[in-house]
Parts: C-alpha cells; structure tokens; sequence
C-alpha cells in the first residue's frame, strides 16, 4: 500500500474520532458495581488494604477468595490488580470515577488504533475511519461499561502503544522508543494473558514498516536489511519479556492452568472451534441485544448437529478463505487478518472456561481492530478513496453509537443486568441463579423461587439451592430448608456456606447441640477457613451456656484472625470483646474491639458495618457494656 501523499489531516479529525469515542459510553457513568465488581472490587481486601499490595500484585486476581476457602484462577495480572488499586485510592467505593478512567482508557486505545493504521500507509482520513467505527462499536460494551472489564482496555493501551513505537522505530530509530515499547509490553502481559501475543504483533508489524521503504536507501546509499530480518530483531526482546513473564506466572499461579471441574478438552475444543467463528463474526456484524451470557455451550462427539457444528464449519471455512484472500491484497491487511487472529486465539481454549461461559464479546476488543484494519484496506485496494471511506464510517457509526447506548444500560445495575442475560441465554443456570438474587434483593421472592427452581432444573447449583433454601426458611418452611442444606453438604461436604447456613437455622430454631456439631464438621471438612467456623462455635456455645468453651473457640478465631480476612472470622474478635465486657474486663474488651476496628477497616458487609457501629460505640461510651 502506498505511503500517503494527501497534505496534512485537519487538526480535528482525530479530535472528532476520540469524541466519539467517548461520547458513545458516557451512559456508563452512571452506572453501579456490577458481576464481578462486587466482589473484585467492593469486597476485595487485597486491593483496599494498603498494607497488602505487595501480596495483591504477587497473586492471582482472585486470591482474595482463598479467604473463603475458594480455590485459585488462572489469572495472574498484576498491571490489572495495580490499576484497581489506584482508582481505589482515587475514588474509594464510588463507580462513577472508575467508570470515567475506563471511558478515558478506551479513548486512548482509539487514539493508538488510529496512530498504528496511520503508520500502516494508511491516509488520515481511512484511519479515522478504522478508528470511529473502532471507537463507538457495540462489542466493546463489556470491555467499557463493565470496570472489570478494563484488562482488555489496559492490555490495548500497553500492545499498541508498543507497536506503535516499534513501527517508529524501524523507520527513525531511537534507542528510548525500544525501551518505552518494552516497558509498554509488560504492561500488556500484565494485564491479560493474552499480551504474550505482543513479539508476533511488534514482529508483523515491524515487518510492514519496513517493507514499505525496503526498496529505499538507507543513509550510507547501500540496501535496507530485509524486512523479515528486521522484523525478527525487533520481536526478540520482547520475546525474552514473554517467556520472563510466563516463568513468573508459573511461579505466582503455582501451575499452568488449575484443574477445572469441568471436562471438556482438546477434542471439544476442534469440536466448538466452528461454533465460536460463527459467533465472534456474528458480533462484530450484527451487535444486537448483546450481554454476559450466550447460549453457547461444548460441542462433543455426539452434538455434530446442523446448527452446532455443520452451519458454523461451512461459515469458518468460508471465512478462512476470504481471510487468505485479504491478507494477500497489502500488507496492512496482513497485519489486519494476523492482528484479529492472533488476538482472538486464547478464546479458542474451551478447556480454560466453565462451559456457561464460553463466549464474551470482550475477546473480541482489540481482534476487532485487526478486522476493521483488513476491511479498510481492501476497500482501499478495490479503488475506495479514503474520504469516501470516512463518510460511510461516520455514516455507520450513528446506528452503531445508538446500538452502544442501548447495550450500555443493562450493565447500568446487577438488576438490569441478570435480566438480559436470561433473555440472551436462557438456558444458563448460572444467570437464572444470579437472576433470583436479584429478585430476592428486590423482596420479590415468589419470582426468586421461580428463577431459582429454573436454575436448578438446569443444572443444581449450589448457589441456587442454598439461597432458595433460605427463602424457605424465612417462609417458615424450616423443615423444607432443613433437607435441601443438608443435601447440598452430602454431594459438597467442601462448600462451606451450606454448613454455615444448616447451623443458622438450627440456631434460630433453638437446636443449638446439632447446630454446634455441623460447625465442627464443617470446621473439620474446611480447614482453610477454620476462623470463621471457630466464630461461629463460640456464638452457639455461648449460647447453650459454656462460657469457658465459647471462650476457647473465639480464642482460636483471634488467633487466626489476621490471616483469614473473612467479615465472619474477625467477627470472632467481638463476640469476645463482648464476652470480655460482661465479665468486667474493660482492658482486654478495649484492646479487641480496637483490633477488631482495625482488621475490618475496608469491610462492607451490613453484619460488619453493625458491629463495627457496636464496636465505636463500646469505645467512646468508656467502661460500659456494648
């Protein structure tokens, strides 16, 4: 493809592009903590604790959990982990300013976007239209409005601006562009696995730079070195980085990939590979009603139907083949074809996923650049001129801002949100489970059990089941609740909740001797929260008149309070506070309830929130019970 040779762009066509690009998410601001926010962000201690950042960036995104006895991910991304921190400090537990900085972060990769296809060969005008239709797509949705989206817009940031400065430095050189570009990289890795593509993408990238002035002479009049040389060059460092930051990974994650429950492997994978070209092109052209969910599922050996495999094979080999056809047309859209394949690749990994949840619009953030770099050029090479190209993109886009906004709201709230991914996908147990809880939220629990018993016709999750036992509980359906809690322990003796939950409904029904033995067997079955099981014990023994066994139990719970941050264990610090107040020890009463103030400083939770309320209460009333 040619360089260009139009004059200077106008100063604010670039300008209009990055306004569109904020323009098409600003409804987001104003909306809650959703899906994984409420935990990775309003119940995560690592990222709110400031003494606790160095073992937040040096543990997987999901470490907090294992204070819930939940196992570890997959996912070590410590520049992700590093910007939650950060826009903690900034703006505590208030979405809007995180919704801003994620509005600000897309608006950067626009800019970057427009910056790569320029060095591509492209004119200003054809790069503004990649750019705008980049900018205001609906498949972006889940990347922006969603916080715990942002990896992908991190990861865009760290990838194109590392070949954006890779592409300049092939050209002008500049030992400081190298450095930046490495620094920019790692940034990419840590923010999402998939960074580990970024030595192909500079390579491929270099590779097209220097191809477009290969026929010219360098300074000393002899030939430029060959492109596939310099390119090979200019990938090497950052392949060291890659192979650094996998090491690192298997350090911190303690494997390759955690065993998962589920078992769908390599020959699912090639099985469900069609289905998901079929999906990821269907979402980049018709982005209508989109959400978290899809109905989506492994296709095995015996699911070789029309509609799971056949339709979609005959669409993936169709696309494979317009793929090759448009690589081969220029060279920008080589890197378009290889940036949107090689992007898009790890979601090809089914193995890694549950299987409700094989398909994201979110993988398809930066693959869907390398899609619109590809489309442009061939427009290009087919005659298009570059201003015809930039009216149709902004000719496009006004649908596509208006598809944006209406995809926006539903993750505008957790209400909104469960009700569209039911419609998306209605045969996942998992959303008719989330669903439930938000209706059960609302008041609304005659709709709750209507979702819950859906969830579990689907598929019994534990989720489900405990929360509807708990509906029937507070019904008075004791006995109803009773069998269903135990039930869940029988097939999960490992979920801790269902004991949890069994020994509160017997306490409240006045059985403390059977609610003290399912405390200690799940004390016994769940180790790794024994804190909050020992909490609980001291209550119920308290309760059945045993002051010195109650005592022993909240001994325990202090004793591992500070490494099980769960709202349960540290509660063990003001049962005994209490304990220590009726008995007339006012000093040790003083010393735990300050302790207890101080370990559960970032705690949400309203049973935390209530005694910490106690607890300040206790302390400046002076030598009085709470």
């Amino acid at each position: 493809m040619p360089r260009p040779s139009s004059p200077a762009p106008p100063r604010w066509l670039l300008a209009a592009v990055l306004a569109a690009a904020a323009l098409a998410f600003l409804p987001s601001i104003g909306g809650e903590f959703v899906y994984d926010d409420t935990r990775q962000i309003a119940a995560n201690p690592l990222i709110q604790d400031t003494g606790r950042v160095g073992e937040a960036l040096t543990s997987d995104v999901w470490a907090f959990r294992a204070d819930d006895g939940e196992v570890g991910s997959n996912y070590w991304r410590p520049t992700f982990v590093l910007w939650l921190i950060l826009c903690h400090a900034l703006f505590g537990l208030a979405p809007a300013g995180w919704h801003v900085l994620s509005i600000a972060l897309h608006v950067a990769v626009t800019a970057l976007a427009y910056g790569v296809v320029r060095r591509l060969g492209v004119g200003a005008w054809g790069a503004a239209a990649v750019a705008l239709v980049f900018a205001v797509h609906p498949v972006h949705v889940e990347s922006v409005a969603w916080i715990s989206g942002s990896p992908d817009l991190l990861l865009g940031v760290g990838l194109l601006g590392a070949t954006l400065l890779m592409m300049d430095h092939a050209r002008h050189g500049g030992a400081w562009r190298w450095a930046a570009a490495l620094g920019l990289a790692a940034l990419a890795m840590g923010a999402k696995e998939v960074g580990v593509m970024t030595p192909l993408v500079v390579g491929l990238a270099v590779w097209a730079a220097r191809t477009a002035a290969s026929d010219a002479p360098d300074a000393a009049g002899s030939a430029a070195p060959p492109p596939w040389r310099a390119a090979v060059l200019a990938a090497a460092p950052f392949a060291v980085l890659a192979v650094g930051y996998l090491i690192a990974r298997q350090t911190v994650i303690g494997a390759f990939s955690q065993d998962a429950p589920w078992e769908h492997g390599m020959v699912e994978a090639a099985l469900t590979a069609p289905a998901l070209v079929a999906f990821y092109l269907r979402q980049m052209v018709w982005p209508v009603d989109l959400g978290a969910s899809y109905p989506l599922r492994p296709v095995g050996p015996g699911g070789l139907t029309l509609a799971a495999f056949w339709g979609p094979l005959v669409v993936t080999v169709l696309a494979l083949g317009v793929a090759f056809w448009v690589a081969r047309r220029s060279r920008a859209a080589a890197v378009g074809v290889a940036l949107f394949a090689l992007l898009l690749l790890p979601a090809f990994n089914i193995a890694a996923f549950p299987p409700e949840h094989l398909a994201h619009d979110r993988y398809l953030y930066l693959p869907l650049l390398g899609a619109l770099i590809a489309i442009g050029a061939l427009l290009r090479e087919r005659g298009a001129a570059e201003r015809r190209l930039a009216l149709g993109a902004a000719m496009l886009a006004v649908p596509l801002l208006a598809l944006t906004a209406a995809n926006t709201r539903p993750w505008l709230s957790e209400t909104a949100l469960w009700a569209r991914n039911i419609e998306t996908d209605p045969t996942s147990a998992f959303a008719w489970t989330q669903h439930g809880l938000m209706l059960q939220r609302a008041g609304r629990t005659t709709e709750a059990l209507r979702a819950f018993d859906r969830a579990i016709a689907l598929r019994p999750m534990a989720g489900a089941v405990m929360a509807r036992a708990e509906i029937l509980a507070s019904q008075g359906q004791g006995g109803s609740a009773e069998e269903t809690l135990r039930a869940v322990i029988a097939q999960q003796p490992m979920n801790h909740g269902a004991y949890e939950r069994l020994a509160v409904l017997l306490q409240q029904q006045g059985r403390l001797d059977e609610a003290e033995q399912v405390l200690r067997s799940g004390r016994s079955a769940n180790p790794e929260v024994a804190c909050a099981f020992s909490s609980n014990l001291g209550v119920v023994l308290y309760l059945q008149g045993r002051p010195d066994d109650a005592r022993r139990a909240l001994d325990d719970a202090a004793d591992r309070a500070a490494d099980e941050a769960t709202a349960a264990c540290r509660a063990g610090l003001f049962h005994r506070a209490q304990m220590a107040t009726e008995s007339g020890d006012l000093a040790a009463a003083r010393v735990d309830f300050e302790r207890f103030l101080d370990l559960t400083a970032t705690f949400q939770d309203p049973a935390t929130q209530q005694r910490r309320a106690l607890a300040r209460q206790a302390l400046g009333a002076g030598p009085t019970s709470p």
